[in-house]
Parts: C-alpha cells; structure tokens; sequence
C-alpha cells in the first residue's frame, strides 16, 4: 500500500490529493485527538529557555514558507515531501493527518518538521533544520520527538530516503532503530524507525 501512495503522489497528484483529503476527515475522527495530546506531552520535555518546540499555528505560516525561501536549494535536491509554496502550506496545516511543528529561537524558527498519518496507523516523518542552526543537534532531536509522538500514539513511522544523499543514508545507518523496509523506485528507499519497546 506505502509503494502505491507514494506512486500516486509522484504521478497522479489529483489522485493523491483526494486520497490525502479523504484520509484526513477519517483520521480526525479516529486519532486526531489522541496523537495531539500525546504529541503535547511530549513536546514540553524538549522545551528549553531558549528553544521551544511547538505546533505551528496559522500565523507561523508565512514565516514557514520564507524559510523554505532562505534555504541553499541543494537542501532540496533530495527533501521533497511536499511543496513549498504558500497555498501548499495552508491546504496541509487545515489537514488534521499532517502535524506541523517547529523549533523556535525565541521569535525565530530554526527547523520545521512533521508527520504525516494515515488511517492505517502509519506515518512518514520529515525535517528541516535552517542553514543558520545546522550542527546544533536540533535534526536528531526532531526526530527524538517525532518517534516518540508516533510510538507513544501505537502509530509505526516511516521515511523515505534516497541512495544517493550519502550523508543523511550513514546517519540513519548508525541509527539502531533504522531498518530498511524495501527498495522503492528511482533509488530510492523505505525505511521505518522500530520502537525499541516491541
């Protein structure tokens, strides 16, 4: 089912759309509550003076899609989730599967990351961390959080990475909880986070 949604998504937008739409009124009414609590929970033992890990709210938006804007383009050549323009940008926050969250420094937000759910108890997991605050620990701790909301929801979480990003492939290597699923189209792979709790 993974390979055939991701197919969708790359070649049958209309089609993933719907199925993105339709995913997101069902989730609402069977795990939108939960996750959002336990993703509360955990998210405040992350918090720090001077960094706060939080939900995006709709006035964040436009300070999302500028640093998207602000970004060196090669941080794009392999991070690919979704668009980055600003309708993209509020069509996915209105949709209860697809939490979006940031880490701020003070007023400024220094990474973006999120999950996006499906009714099958199945997420994928994304994260962007701003040129100016690479190399502080804030991709690893991004993805601490988003296991830990995916795990602690009995949710199994995924991502999707390309062969040739070397750099990112040997440091999910060295990540014990990182096994790869399956080969996906165009070098391409899936690999899921496993809870060391199973």
């Amino acid at each position: 089912m993974i390979k055939l949604l991701i197919a969708f998504k790359k070649n049958i937008p209309f089609v993933w759309l719907l199925v993105e739409y339709f995913n997101g009124i069902i989730f609402r009414f069977l795990y939108h509550k939960r996750i959002i609590q336990t993703a509360k929970q955990v998210l405040e033992i992350y918090n720090n003076e001077q960094f706060r890990y939080r939900f995006l709210n709709k006035a964040d938006l436009p300070f999302l899609f500028e640093l998207f804007q602000r970004q060196d383009q090669e941080q794009f050549k392999y991070f690919k989730p979704h668009a980055f323009d600003e309708k993209t940008l509020y069509r996915l926050y209105k949709n209860p599967s697809f939490l979006m969250l940031g880490v701020f420094d003070k007023d400024n937000l220094a990474g973006y990351f999120f999950l996006r759910c499906f009714i099958n108890r199945k997420c994928f997991l994304g994260r962007l961390v701003d040129v100016n605050y690479q190399g502080l620990g804030f991709g690893k701790r991004m993805g601490e959080i988003l296991y830990n909301i995916a795990w602690e929801s009995n949710f199994k979480i995924f991502s999707t990475i390309s062969e040739k990003n070397v750099a990112s492939l040997n440091s999910h290597k060295a990540n014990k909880r990182m096994k790869i699923v399956k080969e996906l189209p165009n070098n391409y792979y899936l690999i899921e986070f496993v809870n060391p709790k199973n």
